[in-house]
């Protein structure tokens, strides 16, 4: 399941990706200590990430060894009905790549539930509060991982 972090005040919700290749082969990232530690080398090798957004979502996955990061940001300034303007960037290891494509499937998912519970909550923050409001997946569809907390 998700996990909140903050960096420099943005504050992200990240996905380890439960996929044909288990993040815990990329010995980088194998818990969600490490996935934060590779995060904030991330996003200090990308500093215009920081600017960019009111949150991010993130999915962290695993492409023959190295980790991949697909770096989803919503900005609310020019909200519509439809939902905050988004901007996708995937990244290898911690270089922005535009080969890879953006994954499908299991993001896709993701980012429809986010956005049912993001609409069904009052405040930006209340929705960013993950230890207090987690997302509710279709039976079946959970995103999961075997990462050590």
């Amino acid at each position: 399941m998700p996990f909140n972090m903050t960096i420099d005040g943005l504050k992200l919700i990240v996905y380890p990706v439960k996929d044909e290749n288990p993040l815990n082969e990329v010995r980088s990232i194998s818990s969600v200590r490490r996935i934060k530690k590779h995060l904030k080398e991330l996003y200090e090798a990308q500093p215009q990430l920081n600017r960019e957004g009111d949150y991010h979502i993130l999915f962290i996955w695993n492409l023959e060894g190295a980790p991949m990061t697909d770096v989803w940001t919503f900005r609310l300034e020019n909200f519509s009905d439809s939902g905050p303007l988004v901007n996708c960037y995937t990244f290898c290891d911690l270089e922005e790549v535009d080969d890879a494509g953006i994954a499908s499937g299991d993001h896709l998912i993701v980012l429809g539930v986010e956005e049912e519970l993001r609409r069904g909550v009052s405040t930006l923050g209340e929705y960013l509060d993950r230890p207090k409001l987690m997302p509710e997946f279709p039976e079946g569809l959970q995103p999961s991982s075997k990462l050590k907390y």
